[in-house]
């Protein structure tokens, strides 16, 4: 795997590139200090795996993922923060606490070896997990979404969603763009968008008022939600009598 190192400190670049030498199998490619210089490095030059820093000043390692145009393995690093670990235990995506030991270090790593081996495709969506919870505590949008899309997570403002559909344990995001498919499940997702905007009218539908046209009866006590484009939404029996007061 060719790795890239990303730490302001210079330190703990080398303890790194240290601990690396007793393993096989990981060729280091290079080392960033900041989080637009390691933007920039995972862009051109795709590394398989980074050891990334969490907190680095300016851009840190939450904000490098969210801006990279492709998702490599990644073994986190951080101090103590009590929403970062709360973050990455959500997430389910493994991490160095700070200061680690050789043997931990060598963990994280056959597990990122492992994880390359098997060709993980759920990863991207535990990275997408870990950039939700960890953005929820810190950002300025909380109720921003992230996504897997292609090859990276790019974040979704709600405003842009116009209905939800449950997809087994996912979701899709309907916009008026495309689709997006979300590792969040629809009650989750229920609880995380605003219910001044977004209404549950079925047990797989989340609809968004603003693209609401007309309702109008199914024959058995519920509803089909027209929306402006023409699509057309179920809502059931058990939903109706709120949308309807919600509507009127």
């Amino acid at each position: 795997m060719r790795a890239l190192i990303v730490d302001d400190e210079p330190p703990a670049r080398s303890l790194i590139q240290e601990y690396l030498e007793e393993i096989g199998r990981i060729e280091v490619t290079g080392e960033c200090g900041t989080g637009r210089a390691a933007i920039e490095a995972i862009n051109e030059t795709a590394p398989d795996l980074v050891f990334l820093d969490v907190q680095m000043p300016g851009l840190d390692g939450f904000d490098v993922l969210e801006r990279i145009d492709t998702l490599p393995d990644i073994i986190f690093s951080t101090a103590y923060d009590e929403y970062a670990i709360e973050a990455f235990e959500a997430g389910a995506v493994d991490y160095l606490l700070k200061p680690y030991t050789r043997a931990r270090f060598q963990t994280a790593v056959e597990r990122a070896l492992e994880r390359h081996d098997r060709d993980d495709d759920a990863y991207a969506d535990q990275l997408a997990t870990l950039l939700q919870e960890a953005k929820a505590e810190t950002d300025d949008s909380p109720e921003r979404l992230y996504v897997r899309h292609g090859d990276k997570i790019i974040p979704v403002d709600p405003d842009d969603i116009r209905w939800v559909e449950a997809a087994g344990d996912y979701s899709k995001l309907h916009t008026d763009e495309t689709t997006y498919l979300s590792s969040m499940g629809i009650g989750a997702l229920e609880d995380r968008l605003a219910p001044t905007r977004f209404m549950r009218v079925h047990r797989s539908h989340i609809l968004a008022f603003p693209a609401i046209d007309h309702l109008y009866s199914d024959g058995s006590g519920g509803y089909k939600a027209v929306l402006d484009d023409g699509t057309t939404v179920r809502v059931s029996r058990s939903y109706a009598p709120e949308v309807r007061d919600r509507l009127v």
